[in-house]
C-alpha cells in the first residue's frame, strides 16, 4: 500500500507568530533528513544502536586541575612525597615546553608593521613627512 504523505502547511501560515514552534520543528526535521541522507553511507547500524555516549565525572578535580589522591608533607610518607615530586617535575617540564619560543619578542617587534604604525599615530604631520621607512629584513 502506498503511504500517505503528510499535508504540508503553507509558507504564509508557518510565518505567523503562533506557528513559530511548528515551523522550527519542521525545519529541524528537514535538516535531519538532509543530514541522514548525506551521511547514510558513513553511519553504520551499530552506531545507531549504541546511541550517544555520555561520560560523567562526579569529581571536580579534573575541572579545577586539582591533585588527586593522598598528600604527604614533612617526611611523613616518603613514597608519596617522591611521587608528588615527579608529578610536579612533569608539570614544570610541560610548562617550560609551552614557554619556548621560535622567535624572540624583539625580532617579532621588528617584523610587525603594527609597532611602527602605532608610533606614527602619535607624531605630527611634519614629523611623519621626514620619517624614512625602515627596510624589512
Amino acid at each position: 500500500m502506498e503511504e500517505r504523505q503528510k499535508a504540508k502547511l503553507s509558507k504564509g501560515l508557518l510565518d505567523m507568530k503562533f506557528m513559530k514552534k511548528t515551523k522550527d520543528s519542521l525545519e529541524k526535521e528537514a535538516d535531519d533528513a538532509v543530514g541522514t541522507a548525506l551521511y547514510s553511507h558513513e553511519v553504520t547500524d551499530s552506531m545507531k544502536k549504541k546511541g550517544e555516549l555520555i561520560f560523567m565525572d562526579a569529581s571536580m578535580s579534573s575541572c579545577k586541575n586539582l591533585m588527586e589522591g593522598r598528600l604527604s608533607f614533612g617526611g611523613m610518607n616518603p613514597d608519596i612525597e617522591r611521587y608528588m615530586q615527579t608529578e610536579y617535575n612533569k608539570k614544570m617540564e610541560e610548562i617550560e615546553k609551552a614557554k619556548e619560543k621560535d622567535v624572540s619578542d624583539a625580532d617579532m617587534a621588528k617584523q610587525t608593521a603594527l609597532s611602527s604604525n602605532i608610533g606614527k599615530k602619535f607624531q605630527s604631520k611634519n614629523q611623519r613627512k621626514f620619517l624614512k621607512p625602515e627596510p624589512m629584513e
